[in-house]
């Protein structure tokens, strides 16, 4: 017997999700009369040990598990463990309509992907996008295989010979960790003995408290002139509500206060909930105004993230980003990297950069536009299957509109994009990504053989 349940997340598209799922659900039926499971989203603790306990009661041969939209991976981790089935996560990409985000599904599996994994669990999963053919086919050999053996999918370990060795070093620096991951984000983990001994970085903990009181000290006279500034370069500032704007302003210099009282070169941020509902502004905006200054800025403490971009600050010379893949699209042979609002505003088309408010928290400050067409090089210092490594691969940023408010770019990885996708996935890579403008290929793979981490590319 085939088992189902869908996960959601409140502050997306609720209705979306559950049309999705319904919809979802009958396609299920009719490949599996016999399927049951859970009808309602689970979108809290309560519903979730309900799930659990169902699960337990029930003698289910497989799970499908429906990612509506993003969550955290604390729940899929724990029901794995828990029910120990074979899973198949099935994920919604959604119109690029250039508004808002409605599900974040995709980004959710592979925050899950890669949570599983590290964990020694290796579930399938399925898009349901436009090839409806193509989905229906592995939803089907999904449910009527007896035996699922999953393995971790093996990226292309890359190695360089002497003749192409290229000498760059980066210099020992110090990241500036502000608050603690937030709860089932296994993406965000770091342990301090590799940071320091095999990555060459000093850390600094830092409490998010600590960043509210250095921000609540700032002259408002300071921060009428930066919003002068940001006025200068970005429309729509006078559309924002005026006193969180300010707000969100201090919080960029409380950052650089911080970068100058603890001689910090990077910082990864507790950026939520709290910033919205304690200090009452986005961290987005301010995070973009210190990348642009190559401090590199990663969202939910993700430590590992923010080094990334540091390194690639280090080997450029100019602002990297860290980003999220929240669409794919087989038939455009494309994907969509984005985040909130954090690109640095060179990253932007000419003249195309505006404020907004946050998607989901309707908040500022936040960077509004589609990223500039070019060549990117995209690299994260990744702890897939729980070992320290570096991958890197090219891509190609599109000539697009902006597919989802906030600030994020259509990427092409080759030819083959969607089957990288699929590795990149299954090999567990983590949920943010770095990349920067121009081609560093060999400068991570020289950088990586002089560190003595391995390096793998797809």
């Amino acid at each position: 017997m085939i088992g189902y349940l869908g996960v959601a997340r409140e502050t997306f598209d609720i209705n979306l999700a559950k049309k999705k799922f319904d919809e979802a659900k009958n396609l299920i039926h009719s490949l599996n009369p016999n399927s049951k499971g859970i009808d309602e989203l689970i979108t809290n603790n309560e519903s979730a040990i309900k799930a659990i306990n169902y699960f337990k009661k029930n003698k289910f041969k497989k799970i499908l598990f429906f990612q509506t939209t993003f969550t955290d991976a604390k729940f899929i981790l724990h029901f794995a463990i828990t029910i120990k089935k074979p899973i198949c996560i099935l994920a919604f990409p959604e119109q690029r309509t250039g508004r808002r985000l409605r599900l974040n599904s995709i980004c959710g599996l592979n925050l899950g992907m890669h949570s599983l994994i590290k964990n020694k669990i290796v579930p399938n999963f399925i898009i349901i996008d436009q090839n409806k053919k193509n989905y229906t086919k592995y939803l089907s050999t999904f449910i009527k295989k007896n035996k699922i053996k999953n393995k971790v999918e093996n990226w292309k370990k890359i190695f360089v010979s002497k003749k192409n060795e290229l000498t760059n070093n980066i210099k020992k620096q110090k990241i500036g960790i502000i608050g603690i991951k937030p709860e089932g984000f296994d993406t965000c983990d770091y342990k301090d003995r590799e940071i320091k001994e095999k990555l060459n970085f000093d850390l600094k903990k830092i409490s998010l408290n600590n960043l509210f009181e250095e921000s609540n000290k700032i002259k408002k006279n300071k921060i009428i002139k930066t919003k002068s500034m940001i006025a200068k370069t970005l429309r729509d500032t006078k559309k924002l509500n005026q006193k969180e704007f300010e707000k969100s302003i201090s919080i960029y210099h409380g950052l650089e206060s911080l970068k100058n009282k603890h001689n910090v070169q990077a910082f990864a941020v507790r950026c939520w909930p709290e910033m919205f509902t304690k200090f009452g502004c986005a961290s987005c905006g301010p995070m973009a105004m210190m990348n642009e200054k190559n401090i590199s800025c990663a969202c939910e403490v993700d430590v590992l993230g923010s080094i990334s971009c540091n390194i690639l600050n280090q080997l450029n010379g100019k602002p990297s980003l860290l980003v999220d893949i929240v669409d794919i699209d087989s038939k455009d042979n494309s994907l969509v990297f984005w985040h909130c609002g954090l690109a640095p505003i060179s990253m932007s088309k000419k003249k195309e950069a505006s404020a907004d408010v946050h998607s989901n928290r309707r908040k500022p400050l936040l960077h509004n536009f589609s990223l500039k067409p070019g060549i990117i090089t995209i690299f994260r210092v990744s702890k897939s299957s729980n070992k320290l490594k570096f991958f890197v691969t090219k891509g190609e940023i599109k000539n697009r509109k902006n597919s989802f408010s906030g600030t994020s770019g259509v990427v092409s990885l080759g030819n083959n994009t969607i089957n990288k996708i699929n590795m990149m996935f299954k090999g567990g890579l983590e949920h943010h990504v770095a990349f920067t403008y121009g081609n560093l290929y060999d400068e991570i793979i020289s950088l990586g053989k002089k560190m003595k981490i391995p390096t793998y590319t797809v």
